[in-house]
């Protein structure tokens, strides 16, 4: 079985969504592991929320960032 997988970009970072079991996603962002979920709905929510994290952080150290 050959995983599936599904990729979208949110502000500056690429988020990942694979499907490595029937019930189970694995999420990274910009090649980084962040978690597994049961649902893929789950995984698209957090790699979203995470992403966005990211650029809020970033965006605070680095004000020229704006």
């Amino acid at each position: 079985m050959n995983p599936s997988r599904a990729s979208f970009s949110v502000g500056h970072h690429v988020v990942e969504i694979e499907q490595v079991e029937k019930t189970r996603f694995r999420v990274t962002i910009d090649g980084v592991r962040l978690a597994s979920f049961c649902s893929e709905s789950r995984a698209r929510v957090a790699g979203r929320l995470e992403a966005r994290r990211l650029d809020y952080a970033a965006e605070r150290s680095d004000p020229s960032r704006r």
